[in-house]
């Protein structure tokens, strides 16, 4: 059997996807009878029923005549293009010339699923790309709730991109799917990034591009999202990215709104809508999970939010208030916090008998212990230092500590007393790290005696990058300096 003859079975099998396409197929190959592809199916929605008839087809003739099939040497002919489909599924043909598929890698275990038994070695471009296609289609990999799919062709040109994009296109038959489409040249970078996270030289050059446009993004933290998790948070940055076209938008059916995850920190920070300013809210993902990143302003406090894009709870809240910066998680577990902060920290001055306008120092951090979720606060009033555990769903206080503030004026211990000033210590701690005044933020600084001697803890922030001093109070030298840098 010629490749000819081989092209006009697989496209009568095509075109006459139907209940019964699978029985005259298989009467044209009497010889492999039996030798029937398992493809359970999916539910979908009805438009797609004739497609995965037809991907059942082409998987039983592609099977059939895998004995058949035309050799044309390996990856290393002159002209060969590698072509990249990447949905979380990742799949590369080598190409040659006559855009027969010379070789086929199944690149994750996804991609192994989607190839199954069929045999494309030999198999013109077009009818190999319907048939993955197909089998993405009746495995589930493409459906109305992932819809996006990148091209990637390597050692090729923009034509054989447009045509693969044709060839998907006429597939997917019509509206409702995201289709990314780019010309890649590996500079050498590429390929160790694509070993390095598991991923194709297509979708890892996807990420690079955008990594470039917001640093604060990661490939530890893209590599692992699908293409279309990826576009939705390129797209809800404004990103523009250099040779990548598409057409469709990637779907947000899996997801809320974003004025319901606005709506959901507002309510955890106990914000009225009217008093929030600078509302931002973009997609982002949090250890693998898609978030919504949520940034505004209520009075002097500026809050961030993740949350979860799928169930709305809350995963992670950092406030900065009058440079006091503080930070916490919320959804590890089946429940939320039903107390908002502010009452939280309302609870906790009442029980200490002190006023917020006595206040100073205010932190708070939001945790889950032993499945308990609660807020955990510290706060300094009339020289004293107070501790506080809130429960998160009920309001109580679990817990209440208080101790007598080490201030420079009266050093409580000890024959040493601080001779170094504050600023002095912020000074010195500033030029260790060898940054400006003006860059930083959420500085906090607490005297503190340490083993008899008296200490300034100092951290503060520059971008996202946290340091943590301890300045000698006696002498302003540096005691211990450390540096973590948040991705």
């Amino acid at each position: 059997m010629d490749n000819r003859e081989l092209e006009r079975r697989l496209k009568t099998a095509v075109s006459h996807a139907a209940p019964d396409v699978k029985g005259r197929v298989l009467a044209a190959c009497e010889n492999e009878k039996g030798r029937v592809l398992p493809m359970t199916q999916a539910k979908k929605r009805k438009r797609f029923l004739p497609l995965i008839a037809a991907a059942a087809a082409v998987a039983v003739v592609l099977t059939c005549v895998a004995g058949f099939a035309i050799f044309s040497g390996g990856t290393g002919n002159t002209g060969t293009s590698i072509v990249m489909l990447d949905v979380n599924p990742s799949i590369s043909l080598a190409v040659d010339g006559n855009e027969l598929v010379t070789q086929v890698q199944a690149l994750n275990k996804d991609a192994e699923t989607v190839l199954g038994t069929m045999e494309l070695t030999g198999v013109k471009l077009d009818v190999a790309v319907n048939a993955l296609i197909g089998s993405m289609l009746q495995n589930g990999y493409l459906n109305d709730m992932q819809n996006s799919i990148l091209i990637s062709v390597q050692n090729g040109d923009a034509a054989l991109k447009d045509k693969i994009t044709g060839y998907i296109g006429g597939a997917l038959g019509g509206d409702g799917y995201a289709i990314l489409s780019q010309v890649v040249d590996d500079d050498g970078t590429l390929e160790s990034m694509a070993q390095q996270y598991g991923i194709s030289t297509g979708k890892a050059a996807l990420i690079r591009e955008v990594v470039a446009k917001d640093p604060t993004l990661t490939a530890d933290t893209l590599a692992p999202l699908s293409v279309g998790e990826i576009s939705l948070i390129a797209n809800s940055r404004g990103l523009s990215i250099q040779g990548l076209a598409q057409s469709g938008e990637a779907s947000t059916k899996p997801y809320i709104t974003s004025d319901e995850a606005k709506a959901a920190a507002l309510a955890h920070a106990g914000v009225s809508e009217q008093d929030a300013a600078y509302v931002e809210v973009k997609f982002d993902s949090e250890d693998g999970i898609m978030v919504y990143e949520v940034e505004f302003r209520a009075g002097a406090v500026e809050y961030e939010y993740d949350i979860n894009a799928v169930s709305g709870e809350v995963v992670k809240v950092e406030r900065d208030q009058n440079g006091q910066t503080s930070s916490g998680t919320g959804t590890q577990g089946s429940s939320t916090a039903a107390v908002s902060e502010a009452a939280a920290k309302a609870a906790a001055l009442q029980h200490a008998g002190v006023s917020e306008s006595s206040i100073s120092g205010y932190r708070s951090n939001l945790d889950r212990d032993d499945g308990l979720l609660k807020y955990e606060m510290v706060f300094y009033a009339n020289g004293v230092k107070y501790e506080y555990e809130i429960d998160a769903s009920a309001g109580t206080v679990l817990k209440a500590e208080r101790s007598e503030q080490v201030s420079s004026g009266t050093p409580s211990q000890g024959s040493f007393t601080a001779t170094v000033s504050e600023a002095a210590a912020k000074a010195a701690a500033l030029q260790h790290a060898g940054v400006s005044e003006s860059s930083i933020s959420g500085y906090r600084m607490e005297l503190d005696r340490d083993d008899g001697r008296l200490v300034y803890e100092i951290e503060f922030h520059v971008g996202r990058t946290e340091y943590d001093y301890e300045i000698d109070a006696a002498s302003g030298t540096v005691l211990k300096a450390d540096m973590d840098t948040d991705d």
